[in-house]
């Protein structure tokens, strides 16, 4: 069926529907990590220091380690989506709201959840943080060229949510499952934001969210049962 004017729907491709191009968004992980610096170093520091904190014998240093994940999620939302990838894609604004709810959820969680109900992140999850934390923010510098674009955990929403989805391993029933749903809906938006970009190289960021969603809710309490 033709639309007003002789125009098919089905001769726009999904790189229509985005009104900016590659390297207008590129340039928005240098930009951000150009402005905050040296503010960016104290992401760097929570990138490293989540994954100690969440695996610590000390129910005080988890629960440290969650306030810390609520500033990261809060940052990345507010920061990222809604002040530098809001102007230019306006749903990035609800997301980076989203985001702010995630950090709230993170912050009751942190508060709520007892010493008993609160389990050590397990270390094989605490390895993968790491290995998601340094090698996917050079995504980004691989396609832009710019060593300042790195996608930093805490600000870059890629980095945060593929490390963050891990920490649903912390939690059972409904808390887990609210916790995932924005990082779910996040990975399959960002995956059509870069597919329509042609930016291939960054569906790494989804895939990897999406894989490591499946890891966590295998190593969740109900199975692991804090065996580490």
């Amino acid at each position: 069926m033709a639309l007003d004017g002789g125009v098919e729907w089905q001769s726009y491709a999904l790189q229509d529907f985005v009104m900016f191009g590659p390297q207008v968004f590129l340039r928005l992980f240098e930009r951000i990590n150009q402005d905050l610096w040296p503010w960016t170093l104290l992401a760097v520091f929570a990138a490293l220091a989540l994954p100690l904190l969440l695996s610590h014998q000390r129910s005080a240093s988890r629960r440290v380690g969650l306030f810390l994940l609520a500033c990261a999620w809060g940052t990345s939302g507010f920061a990222f989506l809604v002040s530098y990838f809001g102007p230019i894609n306006w749903p990035a604004v609800w997301f980076g709201w989203a985001f702010v709810a995630q950090a709230v959820l993170v912050g009751f969680l942190a508060v709520k959840l007892s010493a008993d109900s609160l389990p050590r992140l397990p270390y094989s999850a605490a390895t993968l943080w790491v290995i998601a934390v340094v090698g996917l923010p050079w995504l980004t510098v691989e396609l832009s060229g710019e060593w300042r674009a790195l996608a930093l955990f805490g600000l870059a929403p890629g980095t945060t949510v593929a490390a963050g989805v891990l920490v649903s391993a912390l939690f059972t029933g409904l808390a887990r499952w609210l916790y995932l749903v924005i990082p779910v809906f996040w990975a399959l938006f960002s995956a059509a934001t870069y597919w329509g970009l042609q930016l291939k190289v960054l569906l790494i960021f989804p895939v990897a969210t999406l894989v490591l969603v499946v890891i966590a809710i295998w190593l969740s309490p109900s199975r692991a049962q804090s065996r580490d």
